[in-house]
């Protein structure tokens, strides 16, 4: 046993001194490794009294990753963004773009009548200084927070992340809680879980709509699909929703945070 070890930890250090790994993210390489491991492409399932948080970094991230599933259960799901749009909408200034994307939130929360759901007044680039917004949230009851992809190159990704990793340290939460990982601006580099959505598509595309209206953002729509319709290649279904799961410890261990 501390053969192998041995060998493993040389492996990595090889791994870690290389010139490939010097020039790219060395945490970032280990997490990809580590966490491959854990793709097992089991179907996510939601009962009737699970309780579901999510966090959303902008207006629209939410439904890109998870708008199926949030169609699917939306009794089960209280959401909250974090930020308002205000540098979404180029032709508008930050107050007009601001007020669009947070009408589109609503409409979109509305569509498929959500549980709960809030758009916060902090402007986009500026999360980072809103720590004092994240302590008010109560997460005691949730049995899952979906959470956007870490490596999302996305600077209010980030601050959303680092905020949520505080507040666990200070506020209590189930022991049993899971945190879920979905894809917004970057796919997931591997996965866990996977939600079929299929029957629920036509719906996610019109919520999508809501966001990106083609006439404005010409095919965008099927395009954000289009990774939906690729990762169910291994799912037995035309659409699916992919996942990653983690216990909290196993959050508090993901490198880059």
């Amino acid at each position: 046993m501390s053969s192998n070890n041995s060998i493993k930890s040389k492996i990595l250090e090889y791994i870690k001194n290389s010139e490939f790994i010097k020039k790219n993210n060395y945490d970032r390489f280990i997490f990809y490794f580590l966490f491959g491991l854990k793709s097992q492409f089991g179907q996510f399932k939601i009962n009737i009294d699970t309780n579901c948080l999510v966090l959303s970094q902008y207006p629209g991230a939410e439904t890109k990753g998870l708008g199926g599933l949030i169609a699917q259960y939306p009794k089960n799901f209280e959401i909250l963004c974090f930020t308002n749009g205000s540098d979404m909408l180029e032709d508008l200034d930050p107050i007009e773009s601001a007020s669009v994307k947070k009408q589109q939130f609503q409409d979109v929360m509305k569509l498929v009548r959500v549980k709960g759901y809030k758009v916060f007044d902090i402007d986009n680039k500026t999360l980072k200084n809103h720590y004092s917004t994240f302590k008010k949230i109560d997460i005691s009851e949730a049995d899952y927070i979906f959470i956007p992809n870490i490596y999302d190159n996305n600077i209010d990704t980030v601050a959303l992340l680092k905020h949520f990793k505080q507040m666990l340290k200070e506020k209590e939460y189930k022991p049993t809680l899971k945190i879920i990982m979905y894809e917004s601006d970057f796919p997931l580099c591997v996965f866990d879980y996977y939600v079929n959505t299929s029957s629920i598509i036509e719906t996610k595309r019109n919520m999508l709509k809501i966001y990106y209206p083609n006439e404005k953002y010409p095919n965008l729509v099927e395009k954000i699909i289009g990774i939906n319709y690729f990762r169910a290649i291994k799912h037995n279904c035309d659409y699916c929703e992919t996942f990653m799961s983690f216990s909290v410890d196993e959050f508090f261990a993901i490198p880059v945070i």
